[in-house]
């Protein structure tokens, strides 16, 4: 029987917050391989058991999960727990999964991630949800609305049981990290472990976070032959983050900055303006922002963007999923808004510019925008740029290299831009071992305007760097 489970300690603590009368929500979130399965399958088979303290008669209990293979898993935890005991009813087809207690009908039932299966909840004390961040997240967050308005309900008994790592969908602005990152509140509890990025791969912190590691020999070498084999490659670095130290990461050979290298340019004290700067413009179309980025010659960089005046700001931020962000990017000053026009237009951005920085030593842009820019402002100095493999290559190079060993360094009042920006930049690697941003599959959760401009400007402070070094360039400033 269950009753042979001894819960760890962080799950009796947890255990303890989400049956306490007053709690509706209670997420759990760590790394995988800790548990949580085992833990989700004990609690639905205390629910079925007459007696118990979870256990209501007559009651309908069910668990979410990202497909009926997963939930499976669990529902047979469960029925370990409760044995071969002729007291129960068992469903258990390719589309229904489900269990009876014949005497008393109280019954727990397994349900996909989609909204539809979620609406119309009745009688449901408990629902469990099994792997939130596997969900997919259209369907995902419409499920996550049912079950949160069930709970909302005069005389709802729902309560809410979450348990899962963060990944792969634990990205700002999806429901479940904000959960988490919202903390516990009212009559909502989170219980997180997490690891620290700037401590990855100290084994010590490793174990820490994975609490079955302090049991398992054979858990904790697995932890040292992933940590060893994350140091070596960066997509197996991603994965090593995001399900051994529950921190949603990127395959960081997709990322234009590895989080380190970011950090790491935020942690340098940022210069005072010294010179004329270099520019990287970006020119928007369609519905996609306009931005420009300067490189002073020390590496102090600063931002702008301009986005588009129809739709609104806040139909943007819609749009694409980052609400409140682009509000705060405006009440910084760090976004312009393009009123009245669907594309930004070019004379906009020269005139900000002209406004920031005078005049630059070049903006450096696509050369297909060069007429468009061109129209707007005929005297700034432009530095046309092909955008072949090579090319884009060579700038994106420049980037990292600036980032990681210096001078780049973001002025505090661009950073939240800079970053925005960077989280959604994506780079791709061709066989020959060059690289290139390209866009998302997913445009709406797509705003690299800012960073296509930073590798632009990045690109042209390094071939200036060079020149003045060598001489050649001297007395063109």
């Amino acid at each position: 029987m269950h009753n042979a489970f001894t819960p760890l300690p962080f799950q009796q603590d947890f255990v303890r917050h989400a049956t306490d009368p007053e709690i509706t929500i209670a997420a759990l979130t760590l790394p995988r391989a800790n548990g949580k399965t085992t833990l989700a399958g004990w609690l639905a088979a205390r629910m079925m058991t007459p007696g118990d303290d979870l256990w209501y008669p007559g009651a309908e209990n069910v668990m979410v999960a990202a497909s009926m293979p997963q939930a499976r898993i669990a529902f047979n935890v469960m029925r370990g727990f409760l044995g071969d005991d002729n007291a129960y009813a068992y469903t258990d087809t390719a589309n229904r999964i489900s269990a009876r207690h014949k005497e008393t009908r109280t019954a727990f039932r397994l349900i996909g991630s989609n909204g539809k299966t979620a609406m119309g909840l009745l009688n449901t004390r408990y629902a469990i949800c099994d792997e939130p961040g596997a969900w997919e997240q259209l369907s995902g967050a419409l499920v996550w609305t049912a079950l949160d308005t069930a709970r909302g309900k005069p005389d709802s008994p729902l309560t809410l049981i979450v348990v899962g790592t963060l990944a792969p969908h634990g990205v700002p602005g999806n429901w479940w990290r904000d959960l988490v990152e919202d903390g516990t509140r009212n009559d909502i509890y989170v219980k997180s472990l997490q690891g620290d990025l700037n401590r990855w791969d100290d084994l010590r912190h490793v174990y820490s976070v994975n609490p079955l590691a302090r049991h398992y020999p054979e858990l904790r070498k697995q932890l040292r032959i992933g940590r060893d084999e994350a140091r070596m490659d960066p997509r197996k670095k991603a994965d090593y983050l995001s399900y051994r130290l529950n921190i949603p990461s990127a395959d960081e050979s997709t990322m234009l900055l590895d989080t380190s290298d970011w950090l790491a340019t935020l942690a340098r004290e940022t210069p005072d303006r010294e010179g004329r700067p270099v520019v990287g413009v970006d020119l928007g179309g369609g519905r996609a922002w306009s931005a420009a980025v300067a490189i002073f010659p020390n590496g102090r960089t600063e931002a702008i963007a301009v986005a588009p005046g129809v739709p609104d700001l806040a139909d943007q931020e819609r749009r694409d999923r980052a609400p409140g962000q682009y509000q705060r990017l405006l009440d910084n000053g760090q976004l312009i808004i393009a009123h009245g026009k669907r594309v930004p237009p070019a004379e906009i951005v020269t005139n900000a510019i002209r406004a920031k920085w005078g005049r630059p030593k070049s903006v450096t842009l696509d050369r297909f925008r060069l007429a468009d820019i061109q129209d707007a402002d005929s005297k700034l100095r432009y530095d046309p740029r092909v955008t072949r493999w090579s090319e884009a290559s060579a700038d994106i190079r420049a980037l990292r290299k600036m980032a990681k060993d210096g001078p780049l360094s973001v002025d505090s009042e661009c950073a939240l831009l800079v970053s925005a920006s960077l989280s959604v930049a994506m780079v791709k690697n061709d066989d020959q071992g060059s690289f290139r941003l390209v866009k998302r599959a997913n445009n709406n959760q797509c705003r690299d305007d800012v960073a296509s401009a930073l590798t632009l400007a990045a690109g042209a402070w390094d071939r200036s760097s060079k020149k003045r070094t060598s001489g050649v360039y001297l007395g063109l400033a």
